[in-house]
């Protein structure tokens, strides 16, 4: 009954945020002209234009890439066994900016055959990344928390500090301008035909590991319990590295990366629905989504009419969080 109240409440907030969205920009708009931007819209009409082709689709990524962002979270807690792990936290993002810079700023063609190169880069390079720390946060064929964690926030640094270099040695100042923004987080390039690529992979990635939940669960618990309990431990990590990389990749391409969504979320998610809820991960998508509709929502309202870099939002509830979270004796969801 409890569980079926969230989703409700959930769904209901997202609806009223996207509403409240849809007014705050370089111009206040009541609900009779949304109602009637959509209901009788006009191309020549500015202000259904920028209701329509503007607002709308930035809403829908910010929904689209919160909930991105806080699903990859849920699934890399879990194959980590362990609550920091995070997109960001890991490097999974740093490895999807650096792919995407490449393309923006010419090393690559912003379009080879039919494919849209950004996200395929930044998937390249969020895949990469998460398996070279990975790795690294083995130690004696078990994974060390605190050994995984320095290992991100080393190869984090490295693909940022990369990603600075290129930004200092271009010669091109709308590239640089446009980068530097991108790079803080903003739903500014949303668009009606930048929207499918994150959300296709997103609700593919929802629908596969729909069958999934239980082993992710069970993995929670330990991979030596978990193998013991029938998961094949190995098989489960590789499709979360893989699905992780590929959500993450689109997600950072088309907003750049955003810190902590995929953090706090998964923590706020198990608080309410227990550990071991069967619908935790679409629930955690609804809550990132909205969470993400909330700061940029913040962020428009105190920075109009563009908005504040999102990330640093996000970063003024996540670091805070993320100390909450260091301050504890032990975070492994097994103890």
């Amino acid at each position: 009954m409890m569980r079926s109240l969230y989703f409700i409440l959930a769904l209901l907030l997202i609806a009223i945020v996207i509403v409240l969205g849809l007014q705050v920009g370089s111009f206040e708009s009541d609900l009779s002209t949304i109602a009637e931007a959509f209901l009788n819209y006009n191309p020549d009409n500015t202000t259904h234009y920028a209701i329509v082709h503007l607002r709308l689709p930035r809403l829908l990524l910010a929904l689209v890439v919160g909930a991105s962002l806080a699903f990859c979270g849920y699934l890399m807690q879990a194959m980590v066994n362990n609550g920091l792990a995070d997109p960001y936290l890991l490097g999974t993002a740093s490895g999807a900016s650096l792919g995407a810079v490449l393309v923006f700023f010419g090393f690559v063609e912003i379009t080879v055959g039919s494919f849209y190169m950004p996200p395929v880069l930044a998937m390249a390079g969020a895949f990469i990344v998460t398996l070279v720390v990975v790795v690294l946060g083995y130690r004696k064929r078990q994974l060390i928390p605190a050994q995984l964690l320095l290992a991100g926030i080393a190869i984090s640094s490295l693909c940022t500090a990369m990603v600075g270099l290129l930004t200092f040695l271009s010669d091109s100042e709308g590239k640089l301008k446009s980068v530097i923004f991108w790079s803080m987080g903003s739903f500014e390039r949303a668009s009606w035909t930048l929207l499918p690529y994150p959300a296709v992979a997103l609700i593919v990635a929802l629908f596969l590991f729909a069958f999934l939940q239980k082993q992710l669960n069970i993995l929670m618990l330990g991979s030596e319990r978990a193998q013991a309990l029938g998961v094949q431990v190995s098989h489960t990590r590789w499709a979360i590295l893989v699905t992780v990389s590929i959500v993450t990749g689109f997600a950072v391409a088309t907003s750049g990366p955003i810190g902590f969504v995929g953090l706090i979320v998964p923590h706020v998610t198990r608080g309410l629905l227990g550990t071991t809820g069967r619908s935790n991960l679409l629930f955690c998508a609804f809550v990132g989504g909205l969470f993400m509709l909330l700061c940029d929502l913040l962020s428009r309202i105190i920075y109009p009419p563009t908005g504040l870099p999102i990330g640093i939002i996000t970063s003024f509830f996540g670091v805070p969080f993320f100390v909450y979270l260091l301050s504890r004796k032990n975070y492994k969801f097994s103890s």
